[in-house]
C-alpha cells in the first residue's frame, strides 16, 4: 500500500494517503473475507498486511474527548438517551476500547463473567449490506481485555434489554450475540455511527465519532501513568510503535508532567 500511487486530476501520481490506503484495505480485505467464507478461495491474502502508520502530524480530524468532555458524554447518555441499548454500547466502547467492529461482533460467550475477561475473537464485517463475523485483522487483534465490575454491570444489562426484546418478536435471528438491531439481526456500523452522530449533533461533543471513544479510552489511561506496551496490548495495535505514533501528543504531554513533578519534589527534598 505505501509505494501504490494514484493520479490526480492533472495526471500526476502521489504516492496513497493513510486514509485513502486504510479505506481501499478495508473494502479489499471484507470483499476476500466473504471469498473465504463462500469457497472461492482458502485464506485471504489481506490477513498479514501491516498498513503504513498514519502521519499524526497531518491528521486533522484525530480528536479524544477530554475529562470535562467525558463528563458531559456520560451525562448525556444518563438522561437524554431515550434507547438503553445504544446508551449501553456507547459506554461498553468508552469503558474497553474496543474497535466498534470489535464490539458489534461480541457474542456472549465472549464474555467471561466468573474471570472478569471480554475475549476478542471476532469483528464485524459487512459486505454489500450483508454482514458476517471475521477474525481480526492481526493477530495481536485477537485478545482478551480486563472487565471492570461496572463493564460487567452494563452487559447484565444489555442481557436483560435483549431478553425483553425476544419475548416480544417471532423470530430474533441472533440471539447468541451482545449487540444487535431491534428485530435481533447483526447491529450495523454505519448506522450506529448515525445514530451518534444524531445525538451529539448541536451540542459541544458534535465532533464526535465512534473512533473517538477508542482514542478517549487509551489517552485516559497514558494520561493516567499506564504504561505504553500495556495500553498498545489493551488496543490490539500491531505493535508498540503504533501507539506510540497515534498518540504522540498524549505522550509529550505526560513526559512533562513527568518532569514537573520531579521539579516538584526535588525541590521539597
Amino acid at each position: 500500500f505505501s509505494t501504490h500511487k494514484l493520479k490526480d486530476s492533472s495526471g500526476q501520481e502521489k504516492p496513497l494517503s493513510h486514509a485513502t490506503a486504510k479505506k481501499l484495505y478495508t473494502i479489499m480485505q471484507s470483499v476476500f473475507t466473504f471469498a473465504v467464507h463462500q469457497n472461492y478461495i482458502k485464506e485471504t491474502p489481506c490477513r498479514n498486511v501491516i498498513l503504513p502508520s498514519a502521519d499524526v502530524s497531518k491528521d486533522k480530524k484525530r480528536k479524544y474527548m477530554t475529562e470535562e468532555e467525558l463528563s458531559i458524554f456520560l451525562n448525556m447518555l444518563e438522561n437524554d438517551c431515550k434507547h438503553p441499548d445504544f446508551a449501553i454500547l456507547m459506554k461498553v466502547l468508552l469503558h474497553t476500547g474496543m474497535r466498534s467492529g470489535e464490539a458489534l461482533g461480541l457474542q456472549w460467550s465472549d464474555i467471561d463473567f466468573e474471570n472478569n475477561i471480554i475475549h476478542i475473537n471476532h469483528t464485524l464485517s459487512d459486505v454489500g449490506g450483508q454482514h458476517f463475523l471475521t477474525t481480526p485483522k492481526t493477530k495481536t487483534s485477537k485478545r482478551y481485555i480486563a472487565m471492570s465490575s461496572t463493564v460487567a454491570e452494563l452487559f447484565r444489562e444489555q442481557r436483560k434489554y435483549q431478553l425483553k426484546l425476544q419475548m416480544s418478536l417471532k423470530e430474533f435471528p441472533h440471539p447468541e450475540m451482545v449487540f444487535t438491531s431491534a428485530n435481533g439481526n447483526y447491529k450495523d456500523r454505519s448506522c450506529l455511527n448515525t445514530s451518534l452522530r444524531r445525538f451529539v449533533n448541536g451540542t459541544k461533543l458534535d465532533f464526535l465519532t465512534l473512533h473517538c471513544l477508542r482514542h478517549s479510552n487509551a489517552t485516559l489511561l497514558l494520561n493516567s501513568g499506564v504504561d505504553l506496551k500495556i495500553v498498545s496490548e489493551h488496543l490490539g495495535h500491531s505493535d508498540v510503535s503504533v501507539t506510540a505514533s497515534v498518540y504522540a501528543d498524549v505522550l509529550d504531554s505526560s513526559r512533562r508532567k513527568t518532569a514537573d513533578i520531579l521539579e516538584f519534589k526535588l525541590k521539597q527534598a
